[in-house]
């Protein structure tokens, strides 16, 4: 796949700034840290890449990690932490995200000076300043280095340069964190988080679903977001009743569909409406 002649310079900038350098690459698998962590793995001076697995990486996030950094043959560690352990975090205040990146990073600048390694990297680009994402200011503190930020890649160019090396999942939708499918205000509760992961990957592997989520409200009250035209995946009584049984095994007593549809961050329209009371 050819790429155009303004995103080949900056790749060719992203690269030669890697050279030379040992570098850690926060990795979750997803298509953000699997280009970063290739072309550190092609150019940096040595790579190493960090999954932290807690309570709010999926299983399968897990799997797919190891499944690349293997395919590319490029050092792996899998650091197991309790990220609940840290009440700011369990509290779940609208700025979460903020104390569970400084809490995530802070473990990796440790690992960093333990292996004297040069740099921390972040898959951080330019279309996460649109959304709230207070963890951006946690990453700025620690002096975290945003490659995909410092030569201005955006999500489509990242997604270009995936299909250009030829990754699997170079349009595999974009994921987030179990914890955003808990309101804010509502602690965070290993149990949810659980029925959460359950209940997603029931829903893809049984209807050919593909990007949704399921939010919980008040404990056991399933929200589910789906595409608008995955909607007739599922509206058939026996499939609603499939669902519903699923869904009470696993712990939730109400279960609902959101007419609305899936939204990138539909947990932030309460802050949105929070803001505009305010005014």
């Amino acid at each position: 796949m050819e790429i155009s002649k303004e995103l080949m310079k900056k790749l060719s900038e992203l690269i030669n700034f890697l050279k030379q350098k040992k570098v850690i690459v926060a990795f979750s698998g997803g298509i953000d840290s699997s280009l970063l962590a290739y072309l550190s793995g092609k150019h940096a001076a040595e790579t190493l890449l960090v999954t932290i697995n807690s309570e709010f990486m999926k299983k399968s996030e897990i799997k797919i990690a190891s499944n690349f950094a293997r395919k590319y043959d490029i050092a792996h560690k899998i650091i197991e932490i309790s990220i609940l352990e840290n009440q700011n975090v369990q509290k779940n205040p609208q700025n979460r995200c903020y104390y569970c990146k400084k809490f995530i990073y802070s473990k990796l600048k440790d690992i960093r000076r333990k292996l004297q390694f040069d740099i921390i990297l972040d898959g951080s680009n330019l279309d996460d300043l649109s959304d709230y994402r207070p963890g951006n200011r946690a990453i700025k503190e620690l002096k975290i280095t945003t490659p995909f930020l410092d030569f201005n890649l955006n999500k489509e160019d990242i997604r270009t340069l995936s299909k250009h090396f030829n990754f699997e999942n170079y349009d595999v939708p974009s994921s987030a964190c179990l914890a955003s499918r808990i309101p804010y205000g509502e602690s965070i509760k290993k149990e949810n988080l659980d029925k959460v992961e359950k209940g997603e990957e029931f829903l893809k592997t049984n209807f050919d679903l593909h990007q949704l989520r399921v939010r919980v409200h008040y404990n056991d009250l399933a929200r589910i977001e789906l595409l608008e035209d995955d909607l007739v995946k599922i509206i058939t009584k026996s499939k609603l009743k499939k669902i519903e049984h699923y869904f009470k095994k696993i712990g939730f007593r109400y279960i609902t569909l959101d007419i609305e549809g899936y939204r990138m961050g539909s947990m932030n329209e309460i802050l949105d409406k929070k803001s505009s009371s305010n005014l």
